[in-house]
Parts: structure tokens; sequence; C-alpha cells
């Protein structure tokens, strides 16, 4: 069984202006990734837009992530779905392109029972020729993967550990005092304003979306939070918080992550801004905003660690 550790960015799904995948660019934003010092990438996350894109650029995102990535870090894929044969089919994809792992959320149409679940997980586990991690992601899915159930599919022998982006520490902090083994059941945060918090609390690294633009800022926080350097943490998240504030918020204080993010990573010369549907371009008033604050936000005295 792999065991993963340190900061896994989702990483953007680059799309041109015609929703087509952006093979070129994904390979821009992998190296800007591995330069930023990044133990993983997680492929077609909520950040890759994952659930919004066809099959067919799910399987060629895989392949082309792989490809780019090379095998210097593992790379993880999403393969949340409402089918589970399409899940499988997708897993053998990853497992045929190089990745190191698979990570799925629950079905996210049918009201069933945490039993249905805990099947549901146990039957993807049994049948996937990668290791499984599991995602709780009750903002996108409408449940909680209890900690019942996670009792049940810890131990199970290819399932390498949970994703929790429910925000909830009380619960993050249960997941790591009941459930993480190094080296075997590893537990990473979702919410990447909560990645300190979360290795404070014995948490394995984290999956963090501004990685996308900063990937330094959040390997340096992970580093300063596996350090104790509390100077460094407070540095880093004035970064995130800037981030939050001119990236990821409209003027009226709704989070537009991903269109923000893109956009800023546009200015950055990363990859073009474009987002699948229904996802929507940020207004011009957030724009302008985006645009002033990448190169502040980008600035090498503000992201070189001392």
């Amino acid at each position: 069984m792999p065991s993963f550790s340190g900061v896994i960015p989702p990483i953007v799904s680059p799309l041109t202006a015609d929703g087509q995948f952006d093979p070129a660019a994904m390979g821009n934003v992998v190296e800007h990734l591995l330069l930023g010092g990044v133990s993983g990438i997680f492929a077609l996350g909520t950040t890759g837009e994952g659930p919004s894109l066809s099959y067919r650029q799910r399987y060629e995102i895989i392949d082309r992530v792989c490809e780019a990535v090379h095998g210097r870090v593992p790379v993880l894929c999403c393969i949340t779905d409402t089918c589970h044969a399409e899940s499988l089919l997708l897993a053998h994809h990853a497992h045929s392109s190089g990745a190191a792992a698979v990570v799925a959320a629950a079905p996210f149409y049918f009201d069933v029972p945490q039993s249905a679940l805990t099947d549901w997980f146990r039957r993807l586990a049994d049948e996937s020729p990668l290791p499984l991690l599991l995602y709780n992601m009750p903002s996108c899915v409408g449940t909680v993967l209890s900690l019942d159930l996670i009792s049940e599919l810890h131990t199970h022998p290819n399932i390498a550990g949970i994703k929790d982006s429910g925000g909830d520490l009380r619960y993050f902090q249960q997941l790591c005092v009941q459930f993480r083994r190094p080296d075997r059941f590893a537990v990473f945060m979702g919410p990447e304003e909560l990645l300190a918090d979360a290795v404070a609390l014995g948490g394995d690294g984290g999956v963090c979306g501004g990685g996308n633009l900063l990937p330094s800022v959040y390997t340096g926080l992970y580093r300063a939070a596996v350090d104790g350097d509390s100077a460094e943490i407070h540095r880093l998240h004035a970064i995130i918080h800037e981030l939050f504030e001119t990236v990821y918020r409209d003027e009226q204080g709704r989070m537009k992550l991903i269109p923000g993010l893109k956009l800023a990573m546009e200015h950055a010369g990363l990859c073009r801004h474009f987002t699948a549907p229904p996802l929507q371009d940020v207004s011009p008033v957030h724009a302008a905003r985006i645009a002033a604050a990448v190169g502040r936000l980008m600035g090498a005295p503000l992201v070189a660690r001392g």
C-alpha cells in the first residue's frame, strides 16, 4: 500500500474557448506545481471540475497528467460518479496510465443510508486495480461519510486513506485519532485555509486548490506546520487570506473559487480562464481585482521561505 503526505493540489483542468481540453496548458500547470515542491497531483477533483467534464475529457486529462508528471510524484485520480461501472472503468484507465491511486466521493443522486454507501465503497475498493482514498465532500454530494462508515472501511486492504473536505475540525480530529496510521491510512484536509490546523491535529497534508497558483506558499505552509514555525505559518496565512479576498471572493463576498483561480492563472501565463458549464466567468469588477492582485500574490519576496 503506498503512503501519501504533504501538499497534493487538485489540479485545474485547462480548457479552450470552445470547451475542449488543452493538453499543452496542462503541461505548463504540472511543471509549475512540481517546481513549487508539491508531493503529488490530484486530477479531476472539484477544482478540476471533474463532474462537469465529458468522459472522453476525463480520460484525456488522466493520460496527460500522468504523461507530464512522468513518475516524479504520485498522481491521484478522482473517479466519483453516480454509476459504479463508470467509476471502475475510470479506475482501470488511471491504472493503465500510471496513476498511483484513485479517489471517490459518495454517489450524489439517490438518498441512501450509510450502509449503502459502505457497500458502494467496499465494492469499489474490492474491484479497483489501484488503492482507493475516500472523499468526504458533503457540500457537493449532500452527505457526510459517518465515522461508523470509516470504521467499517479503514482496514480494507485496498483503502489508503481519506480526503476530508467537510471543514469540521472536530470530525477531522476524530479521523486522525481513530483511523490514521502512518504508511497505512492517510488523512488529508481539503479546505486549504485549515492546512496548518490539520497538520497540528495529526493530519498527513492537504489537497489545496490555491496550490495551482501558489504551490510554494502551500508547500511552505505544510513544512512550517510540521516544524511548528508559528511565525512562518502566520506569514503564509496572510498570503492565503489575500488570495481568498481577491481571487476567490467576488465583490459581494461570494465564493467564485474556480473561475477566479483560473483567471488568476491566465494572468500568470499558466492556462486560459475558461470553465465548463454550469460555472460562469467572474464579474468585471472581480476580474479587475484579480488582475491587480496576481502580481502581488506571485511576487518572489512573498512566496520564498528564508
